[in-house]
């Protein structure tokens, strides 16, 4: 289990070491939920939308807000969930709800830290991968400005079925929350309802939790609930903040969902990238991460994949049927149908089509890397070629380098990666095994279809081949020689 979720007083260290005492916003994310919809093994908050967990769009834009700290509360699947969320976001302070007993019961898992909570609380359900930075931040003006206790983000659905619908009085207080099963006709018309995010002073939030009951149908504790309980003291002033946008606050239940919402953010990156002067011609068909970069003037091909913080400059063409994970890619360089990951491309390369680049990779400028080839962890330097059919691994190829078709760096011995250095001005002849460790010198030849086991001294020519023999009708006894064979095995 984790530490963060069992031990009290590390977790009060870990928030003296973050310096962040003068903070007063604390912010819960609801994932504790199975999501027995998804039929999967995986919590839903960690199944990806445009190459990222759900969850990782909900935690970037909650620390956006700069809080004092996050919380995240998990159940079903916790291990691999805790796992991610200490992998990206290592200030998030995992809480355990042992079991799903409702939303209200999960906010009430956070109460054993309330001494570190700031003075008010933003409760964010952990599946609205849509849900903006902006929509978070207006919600927080929004009950400033108003000098309220509580605030809940609503929107207007078109079709409101399915969700809770906002019950107010004439001076537009929100006096509760009807569910669709409990709504009467009348109730059943209204068109705002609940998003699931809320925003409560934190004393107000814990000390009217105690009082929600669970007799309900399910017998869970409902966080909706709170909000007439708090309404029905008049005491507190609670509004609801409508947002503009409805797919905003549209969360994931099932696979359909994630589908939908998947489609509705790869328009929006696209489109978000279109306007800054990139060319993607069919959006549809391309998909790119919300991290990735693409200089101006580039042009995005059709069923292209971009994703991990990649970075592509200016004046590229990329496609079409290119993937590209975590690299870095120059200006003026075209790829064609390639596969990149973990690797930096130089300005004005030629990559392609249907080539492997693999991590650790690091081309110059002006490098050409043609049809079929795979390069592997390896420096391939300015104005040097690796035209087609070659694999290089582990290797150091110098500028001006000509590596011929069909050549392979032999980096593995079967117990460990051996290093190829080829030097400057180097003319690999075709189908030349270079079995490392071993050291091209400047200049240097190597005769098509070698063998080269030994180092190349600079400026020479290594020929490593058999004698040819050529046999007199040589082709003719051969022949007759298999047909005498295929025919006995037919008797």
């Amino acid at each position: 289990m984790n530490k963060n979720t069992v031990n009290e007083k590390s977790i009060e260290n870990k928030f003296k070491d973050l310096n962040i005492a003068n903070k007063d916003l604390s912010i819960i994310i609801l994932a504790a939920g199975k999501g027995k919809r998804m039929k999967s093994d995986l919590p839903k908050v960690l199944h990806k939308i445009c190459f990222r967990p759900i969850i990782y769009y909900v935690l970037s834009n909650a620390y956006k807000l700069n809080p004092k700290n996050v919380f995240t509360v998990v159940g079903f699947g916790r291990d691999v969930l805790q796992q991610y969320i200490e992998e990206n976001f290592k200030d998030c302070i995992s809480v355990l709800q042992e079991e799903q007993l409702g939303t209200a019961h999960a906010v009430l898992s956070v109460e054993k830290h309330k001494k570190v909570l700031g003075k008010e609380v933003l409760i964010i359900a952990g599946d609205m991968p849509l849900l903006s930075y902006e929509t978070l931040l207006k919600t927080l003006k929004f009950k400033h400005e108003n000098n309220l206790n509580a605030v809940l983000v609503t929107a207007i659905a078109e079709n409101p079925y399915g969700y809770g619908r906002i019950i107010k009085n004439n001076e537009g207080c929100v006096l509760k929350i009807v569910e669709e099963t409990d709504a009467s006709p009348k109730e059943k018309a209204i068109k705002e309802v609940n998003s699931s995010i809320y925003c409560f002073d934190t004393d107000i939030l814990f000390n009217y939790l105690k009082r929600i009951s669970a007799q309900n149908a399910q017998s869970e504790f409902y966080l909706t609930d709170i909000i007439e309980l708090i309404s029905a003291e008049k005491k507190y002033s609670i509004k609801s903040y409508i947002i503009d946008n409805f797919y905003e606050v549209e969360g994931v239940n099932d696979r359909l969902q994630l589908s939908k919402l998947e489609k509705k953010l790869q328009r929006k990156i696209n489109e978000k990238l279109m306007l800054s002067g990139v060319t993607i011609r069919d959006p549809d068909t391309v998909y790119i991460d919300i991290e990735a970069e693409i200089g101006k003037d580039t042009i995005i091909e059709p069923f292209c994949f971009i994703s991990g913080k990649t970075k592509i400059g200016n004046n590229c063409v990329i496609g079409p049927f290119t993937q590209i994970n975590e690299s870095i890619i120059g200006n003026k360089t075209n790829i064609n149908k390639s596969f990149i990951q973990g690797s930096t491309i130089g300005n004005f390369n030629n990559i392609g089509p249907t080539s492997y680049i693999r991590p650790g990779t690091v081309t110059g400028d002006n490098v050409k890397i043609g049809a079929c080839c795979e390069i592997k962890k390896s420096i391939i330097s300015s104005n040097s070629k690796v035209p087609h059919l070659s694999y290089i691994g582990d290797a150091e190829v110098g500028s001006n380098v000509n590596v011929g078709a069909a050549t392979v760096t032999c980096n593995y011995d079967g117990f460990f990666k051996n290093k190829t250095i080829i030097e400057d001005n180097v003319f690999i002849g075709s189908d030349t095994m270079l079995v490392a460790p071993v050291k091209i010198g400047k200049n240097a030849i190597t005769a098509a279809g070698s063998v080269i086991s030994e180092d190349v001294p600079q400026d020479s020519l290594a020929i490593e081949r058999t004698k040819q023999v050529n046999i007199v009708q040589g082709a003719i006894k051969f022949r007759e020689k298999k047909k005498n064979q295929k025919d006995n095995l037919n008797k």
